[in-house]
């Protein structure tokens, strides 16, 4: 019989694969929970095993697991996304960030708020925590926090606050006398941080929204300033991804006169450069393309277009003609990977963007998001697959702890 190539077999249903992969996990809370007299019979699991078995938990959820049947697993699974972020190998903890992000997409009706509170911290710390040198943890970190942010619809600005640390360090103090500035951030990292940003950005303010304008003034001059910095970065990659999160603020409104005036000269300057500088002149074609649409937007209001698959069928297409709605898109589909269309064709939280019917859908936003939903009644929402429950050692050892204490197992 043919086996995945994480040992777990293709050929059973989606839930019976999870179900195999929470159990090679769950080793490591069975040491945690030493109440059981059976747990020194129990064989510990090797690192392999336990990656292998969140990757298979990861394309499962990319596949869009139906939330309703998810039940009782969420919380197992989102406690041991928590522990593998905390404790697990650094491939097992990038396969957890992804996880949570995507559990929390793929959960309804005030769910991923609640998991969000619990999971914030360490999401937070997480990315503050990664070295730069460990490239791809630091975006793992970043991809799950944006997209967990923007499922619970709540910790969105301290999200933000979180991902522009990593776009601009803060200068270490020494002494009243004596700054460091802190290690520039390495191109694969920024371009992420600068996609996540903006992404986030885009879900907090609407394109026609006024609301929190004196909010948004607060910050929104030092980040453009930083932003339009960024344009002269060496990498061309990173140059576009500034030049992307400055169209959104543009059609956000967030730039003044004298801003969109060094703009519009510094997008010009981009979109007609010669070979010669940058690091890869092979990308230089497509920095022209992008500050062209850039500068066609800045003159005289011309959107981007693109054309988005929305399912299997060539002839079920979308037309995405603002920055905000590219913005998104970009992100979203890099995030949720293999799993893009089996989202847009089934999950509700990205109706509204990507709606079947539609000529152009609308922005992604939190503001009607959020929910007033208490513990409790998360809890009694769920179905209890008693079956399942009384097979699952951590569920049965979770049941000895109060309410509000079970969603932070693995994340405290």
């Amino acid at each position: 019989m043919a086996m995945a190539s994480n040992g777990i077999n293709p050929e059973k249903g989606p839930f019976e694969r999870v179900d195999a992969c929470i159990r090679d996990l769950q080793d490591r809370l069975e040491r945690r929970y030493k109440s059981r007299r059976d747990y020194r019979y129990m064989i510990p699991r090797a690192p392999a095993s336990k990656e292998a078995a969140m990757a298979g938990i990861v394309g499962e959820l990319e596949g869009l697991l139906p939330c309703e049947e998810l039940d009782m697993r969420s919380l197992t699974i989102f406690a041991l996304t928590g522990i593998s972020v905390k404790k697990g190998t650094p491939k097992e903890a990038r396969l957890a960030y992804r996880a949570v992000g995507l559990l929390l997409l793929t959960l309804r009706d005030g769910s991923p708020g609640l998991l969000l509170d619990v999971a914030f911290p360490v999401l937070a710390n997480g990315i503050q925590a990664a070295h730069d040198d460990d490239a791809a943890t630091l975006v793992a970190a970043i991809d799950g926090l944006a997209a967990a942010s923007f499922a619970g619809a709540g910790h969105v600005e301290e999200a933000m606050k979180a991902i522009w640390r990593v776009i601009v360090p803060p200068v270490r103090s020494q002494s009243a006398k004596l700054k460091i500035q802190a290690p520039k951030t390495s191109p694969v990292v920024l371009v992420s941080a600068l996609s996540a940003w903006t992404f986030l950005l885009t879900t907090i303010v609407s394109a026609t929204s006024t609301q929190r304008k004196a909010d948004r003034n607060s910050w929104s001059s030092a980040a453009i300033a930083s932003l339009m910095e960024i344009l002269d970065a060496d990498d061309r990659k990173v140059r576009m991804a500034a030049g992307e999160a400055l169209a959104a603020c543009v059609e956000l409104n967030l730039l003044t006169g004298k801003h969109l005036d060094a703009l519009a000269a510094k997008v010009s300057d981009l979109a007609t450069e010669s070979a010669g500088k940058g690091a890869d002149n092979s990308l230089l074609r497509d920095q022209k393309e992008l500050f062209g649409q850039i500068a066609a937007f800045l003159d005289h209001g011309e959107p981007p277009t693109t054309l988005v698959r929305r399912s299997r069928e060539r002839q079920d297409v979308m037309k995405v003609s603002t920055w905000v709605r590219l913005v998104q898109l970009n992100f979203l589909s890099k995030f949720l990977g293999n799993g893009f269309l089996e989202h847009v064709q089934g999950n509700p939280l990205l109706n509204e963007a990507f709606s079947f019917g539609r000529v152009e859908g609308k922005p992604l936003s939190i503001q009607k998001k959020g929910s007033s939903m208490t513990t409790n009644e998360f809890l009694r929402g769920l179905k209890r697959d008693w079956l399942w429950f009384s097979k699952n050692v951590f569920m049965l050892e979770i049941t000895r702890f109060w309410p509000q204490k079970l969603l932070q197992l693995g994340w405290q």
